[in-house]
């Protein structure tokens, strides 16, 4: 599996470093990487915990990324965009390595960034331009053998904290423009599928609704069951904390009880929530077919 995204996605993982092998099928760094989940991601938890057999994992995500920095900057200039990902790590790395079509799985979860940068300008086009720019980005993949490519839609995050405090008319802006862009992830998925001859295998994960189903009702999933706090988050525990279960009386409850580890970035059980559901969701895909 080759991953690519933003912070939701990454584990610190260094294309120099150790690789990925039986013994440690994520390469580097140590289990559970540098996540912003205090705990596991949803890579983590895939590679570790649902794997049906062995799974080599290279995880390319780096933390604030947009599809492209030159059209939606990121926090820092610093941050490798999905289009470096792909072009600069991937592709001179991994393109004539030892992975075939049929066993290598592509997953992205971008755009969290590229949204919550840009929302407020309220620009269709540039939102063309994006897709543009990613569609291109897949078809450098597929030219090099990837047939088969998972995109995981953009969560609510107009649901966390960082909005919620701007209020309802940002709430709501954001969560447009968050739906707009999963709808146009859709469309852009289905068009790369149709235009090849040699089909790949596509699957959009709806993991906004992953998401909202456990803001509305954590214990819809086992995996979230034991949060008590969707709305906020507790500033003791918003850098990590010593270990996934820590707890100080300043906040009243353990850090992993809380949906929001930040304004930002959530807890663990949500990423352990969204691995099972992707399970769930290409298991029934690979029934259909």
């Amino acid at each position: 599996m080759f991953v690519f995204g933003d912070s939701y996605t990454q584990t610190g993982f260094n294309v120099n470093g150790t690789q990925p092998n039986p013994s440690n099928p994520m390469g580097n760094p140590p289990f559970p990487g540098w996540t912003a989940s205090n705990g596991p991601n949803w890579v983590d938890f895939l590679t570790y915990t649902y794997n049906a057999s062995y799974l080599q994992t290279y995880n390319l995500a780096y933390g604030g990324a947009t599809v492209d920095s030159a059209l939606v900057a990121p926090y820092m200039p610093t941050v490798v965009s999905l289009k470096s990902q792909v072009l600069d790590l991937f592709l001179p790395t991994y393109a004539h390595t030892a992975w075939t079509s049929q066993t290598a799985l592509f997953a992205f979860w971008i755009g969290i960034n590229d949204v919550g940068n840009s929302w407020w300008l309220n620009n269709a086009t540039l939102y063309d331009a994006i897709f543009a720019e990613y569609d291109s980005l897949l078809e450098e993949l597929y030219e090099v053998g990837a047939r088969n490519f998972l995109f995981l839609a953009v969560p609510p995050v107009n649901r966390a904290p960082l909005t919620l405090q701007n209020g309802e008319e940002a709430v709501e802006g954001e969560g447009r423009v968050i739906v707009d862009w999963n709808d146009r992830l859709v469309v852009m998925s289905h068009a790369f599928q149709d235009r090849h001859d040699e089909k790949p295998s596509v699957f959009v994960h709806d993991t906004w609704q992953t998401f909202t189903s456990a803001l509305d009702d954590p214990s819809v999933f086992p995996q979230t069951n034991g949060i008590r706090n969707t709305t906020g988050w507790c500033k003791v525990y918003e850098n990590g904390t010593p270990d996934w279960y820590t707890y100080d009386e300043q906040c009243g409850i353990p850090v992993n009880e809380y949906f929001w580890l930040n304004n930002l970035h959530p807890t663990f059980p949500i990423h352990n929530a969204t691995a099972a559901s992707i399970v769930d969701y290409l298991d029934t895909m690979t029934l259909k077919s």
